[in-house]
């Protein structure tokens, strides 16, 4: 879990990253908020379940300091922890090419709802128990914006995932209760524009990037304005 220094901002802004990914995925992002001033947090999943990465996610938002509630902001099954949040600690949701489970449905049963994507012939093992993406074909797969040279540096980076979580069930869904915004991504080939569509119905509000998946990477400019913008805005409401 990363930390910034105290912040003069409204908000600070918790980061939560997607399957195979780790925290580094979000360097520049959080970089980019803290030079603003915004406090920020990232999260460090991989603890073996919904519920534990959910936990995890929660303890980094405990660590942002002098802020009371948060921007949460999930990137692909990062989507699915941030909306087990607990309301009373969010001001905003923001989904960035992720998943936005309601209750009762999983990750992976979300996925197979809809046509498959290159994602499947991308991962490597058992989707019951762990996989990984195979480095000849993940930097196309998530970074097509990027030069060769930061694909493979980002795909470097990519860690084993436990499939576990992929198959529990979201208990709570938090966007229910909390104004949200869907980024959806026109480049993404890892979640199905069917299924990205179907999220928007659910989001408060939809921006559209022609991103690649890795727009934390790609759009990263675009992506700390973002969530600067919800981070220091006087106040937030359903049509922000």
């Amino acid at each position: 879990m990363t930390l910034s220094s105290p912040s003069s901002a409204s908000r600070g802004v918790l980061l939560v990253h997607g399957a195979w990914h780790t925290g580094n995925a979000w360097a520049g992002v959080a970089a980019g908020l803290r030079a603003r001033g915004v406090a920020v947090a990232v999260a460090e999943l991989h603890r073996g379940s919904l519920a534990a990465d959910i936990a995890a996610a929660e303890t980094a938002l405990d660590q942002i300091p002098e802020v009371g509630h948060a921007i949460a902001c999930g990137h692909s099954y990062g989507g699915a922890v941030i909306t087990g949040l607990p309301p009373r600690r969010i001001d905003h949701l923001v989904y960035l090419a992720a998943m936005m489970p309601d209750r009762g449905e999983t990750v992976l049963g979300l996925l197979a709802s809809a046509p498959s994507t290159d994602l499947r012939a991308s991962m490597i093992g058992d989707l019951a128990e762990t996989t990984t993406l195979d480095p000849k074909t993940a930097g196309d797969l998530l970074h097509a914006q990027l030069s060769e040279e930061e694909r493979a540096r980002h795909t470097a980076e990519l860690v084993p995932q436990a499939m576990t979580p992929g198959h529990q069930p979201t208990i709570s869904a938090a966007w229910h209760q909390l104004p949200s915004t869907y980024v959806l991504c026109t480049e993404d080939r890892v979640i199905h524009p069917e299924l990205t569509h179907r999220f928007t119905t659910r989001a408060t509000r939809t921006l559209t990037w022609h991103s690649d998946h890795g727009v934390f990477a790609s759009h990263e400019e675009e992506t700390v304005e973002l969530l600067h913008q919800l981070a220091t805005r006087s106040c937030l409401t359903p049509a922000d």
